[in-house]
């Protein structure tokens, strides 16, 4: 294995467990995320960014979320793919489970490609009632066994981004 190949694959292992802090901590030792219609990583800063023009909306109904990837989560994402460079929305409950863990759910019907220009938009019928935190993570693992074995596949989760906040969407009944 070339040294290109391990920095790249703890580059990766680094951003993608800095996008996801927080989501084993103890019952009350992380602030609950404030709901806003966008939100960006901390740390690394804007390594990647969810937006939705809208906080509530018909459940089954179509909402966009759009977003951007930085240079660094653009090349992670094309290992992660094997170029393919698919992305899919993640839906978190706005609270944590009893044990403090933040579960989340890909929402595989929810994926996009990324655009060359590192955004992408989504448009996803979330059929499910209810307040929801959103995120995105990378599409399927198509990279070796080391990687895929080994890191997470997370770009932006609820926890640990910029003001603490994140992506939020109300869906009401019909």
């Amino acid at each position: 294995m070339g040294t290109t190949s391990v920095v790249a694959r703890m580059t990766i292992a680094c951003a993608v467990a800095v996008s996801v802090i927080g989501i084993a901590t103890p019952t009350g030792a992380v602030e609950p995320p404030k709901p806003r219609k966008s939100a960006c990583t901390a740390d690394p800063a804007a390594y990647a960014c969810l937006r939705t023009d809208s906080r509530k909306e018909v459940a089954g109904e179509p909402i966009t979320f759009r977003g951007s990837l930085s240079t660094q989560a653009r090349k992670n994402l094309a290992q992660w793919t094997d170029g393919e460079n698919t992305i899919c929305l993640t839906r978190y409950k706005t609270a944590p489970e009893e044990d403090g863990s933040w579960p989340r759910q890909t929402l595989d019907e929810a994926c996009t490609t990324l655009n060359t220009d590192g955004t992408f938009a989504l448009v996803a019928y979330l059929g499910r009632q209810g307040k929801f935190f959103y995120g995105v993570e990378m599409g399927p693992c198509k990279g070796d066994a080391g990687l895929c074995g080994n890191a997470d596949g997370g770009l932006l989760s609820a926890l640990g981004n910029k003001k603490n906040r994140a992506v939020a969407v109300k869906t009401i009944s019909p």
